[in-house]
């Protein structure tokens, strides 16, 4: 599957030039951004094709890497998110058929928003749209047509300070792509919670 390079460099570039002052006050979220997210999900996906309504989901390894800058209350950045799904049950109209060796992830790269409710404090409301992509292998071999599209992603979270500049804490985040490929329509979502990991 190809994947949008420039998509993502344009979002890190337009993350720097945004950031409007390098000082970052102690346990304060301000300043540079750096958000690592790694946690569980679900993943799902479905379609109408030649052999009847298909679906396919399964649990996720859910994974992000933000990278930005601060305006006011807002870190606005751009990064990817990653979704691998590890243990994949196929169903054609309602019947589960066997899918050893399958895997699928949804990949998505684009531009965030991140906004802190209390500069000092921990809650916040992440926002991220962009291009995704669905990916597909049996037994190692993606081969074929990918389902590409639109991808939005909401979610809340709350921050612990570790350090001055360093926090942890859950974050719960919704994922909606209406993906195509070959005029079918591929819906997919995802729900994860994670560890995110932050410099700010």
């Amino acid at each position: 599957m190809k994947v949008k390079y420039g998509v993502a460099c344009a979002g890190l570039v337009a993350a720097f030039s945004a950031t409007p002052d390098a000082k970052a006050e102690p346990m304060t979220h301000d300043g540079f951004y750096l958000s690592i997210e790694a946690g569980l999900g679900y993943l799902s996906a479905s379609a109408e094709s030649a052999f009847g309504d298909e679906s396919i989901s399964s649990s996720t390894f859910s994974s992000a890497l933000l990278l930005g800058g601060t305006v006011g209350p807002v870190a606005i950045g751009g990064g990817f998110t990653y979704d691998y799904g590890f243990s994949p049950s196929y169903e054609v109209n309602g019947q589960e058929v066997e899918a050893e060796d399958v895997t699928m992830s949804l990949i998505g790269i684009g531009a965030f928003a991140d906004y802190y409710v209390d500069p000092t404090g921990g809650l916040h409301f992440l926002g991220f749209l962009g291009w995704g992509g669905l990916e597909r292998s049996y037994q190692g071999d993606s081969g074929g047509s990918d389902p590409t599209g639109m991808l939005v992603t909401l979610g809340g979270g709350y921050d612990w300070w570790m350090s001055d500049e360093w926090s942890i804490g859950p974050l719960a985040r919704f994922t909606y792509a209406p993906l195509s490929y070959n005029d079918i329509d591929v819906p997919a979502w995802n729900f994860s919670v994670v560890a995110d990991f932050k410099f700010h």
